[in-house]
């Protein structure tokens, strides 16, 4: 095992942590680097999943999975599996073999904060730093990142998470000269990561740059809460993400994606 192996597997581990410590979910049970994680209420997957944080711990995977799922049945949760690199392989091979389905790729993408960025020149737009109740807001009023992420149930949840988080927290909004909600951003600083999440552009400001102005916001403000590595997760559908992404010089580092069981998986 070389050390750029070793290297990258920590940054996985951090980062999959940071990504834990992020969104706390309302109930968690750990069985060894088995992590069950339950959010009622909240569509969200990364706060609703199984997530397995050592590839070596793959012992009694029979009894623990079915474990687990009796977790999420018993509190009325859709069973998901997050799949990363950091996944035992006895578990990927139980999941094949029962023909599990495999939905929602994402990549998880860094970069590397080598100085402190340089906000993007705001041109009339201005992006404050705002309580997380009037971040909820204008969330709401930019549309989101999907319609049920927005829902009344989803966004009561979705703040309850984020009340939780411990480490520093960029709730971002940006508004035109008028006070216009045009888009929003979060960023969650965890020692030396910060992770992005939630970028959203109203409808009627996109393909004006908002989304790059945003993250470049995330960036320079966390770089001066101490982070050194940005990361963000983009599915793999998402093109005009991935190119702002790209265009900011983040590059892929893994990929994860999420398990289900037929029975669980309901009527085509």
């Amino acid at each position: 095992m070389n050390d750029g192996f070793v290297a990258g597997r920590a940054l996985v581990t951090a980062i999959e942590q940071a990504n834990v410590n992020a969104f706390p979910s309302d109930r968690l049970h750990l069985d060894g680097a088995w992590l069950v994680r339950l959010s009622p209420g909240n569509p969200a997957r990364r706060v609703n999943s199984l997530n397995i944080h050592n590839p070596a711990d793959g012992a009694g995977v029979p009894a623990r999975l079915a474990a687990a799922r009796a977790h999420f049945a018993r509190n009325g949760v859709p069973f998901h599996l997050r799949v990363t690199p950091l996944t035992p392989m006895q578990v990927i091979d139980h999941a094949d073999i029962r023909n599990w389905s495999r939905e929602g790729e994402t990549d998880v993408w860094t970069l590397s904060l080598a100085e402190g960025p340089v906000e993007d020149a705001s041109q009339g737009i201005r992006v404050s730093d705002v309580p997380l109740d009037q971040w909820l807001e204008a969330f709401a009023a930019s549309g989101g990142t999907r319609a049920e992420a927005v829902t009344p149930q989803a966004l009561a949840s979705l703040g309850a998470a984020l009340s939780r988080v411990v480490g520093p927290r960029l709730c971002l909004v940006a508004r035109d000269g008028a006070g216009q909600v045009l888009g929003v951003a979060i960023a969650i600083v965890d020692g030396p990561l910060a992770g992005i999440y939630d970028v959203a552009v109203a409808p009627v400001a996109r393909r004006r740059g908002l989304g790059r102005l945003l993250v470049r916001a995330c960036l320079a403000r966390a770089w001066e809460l101490g982070a050194r590595t940005a990361w963000l997760q983009v599915t793999a559908e998402n093109a005009p993400a991935r190119a702002l992404y790209a265009g900011l010089g983040f590059t892929p580092l893994y990929t994860y994606h999420y398990r289900r069981p037929p029975e669980e998986r309901g009527p085509a």
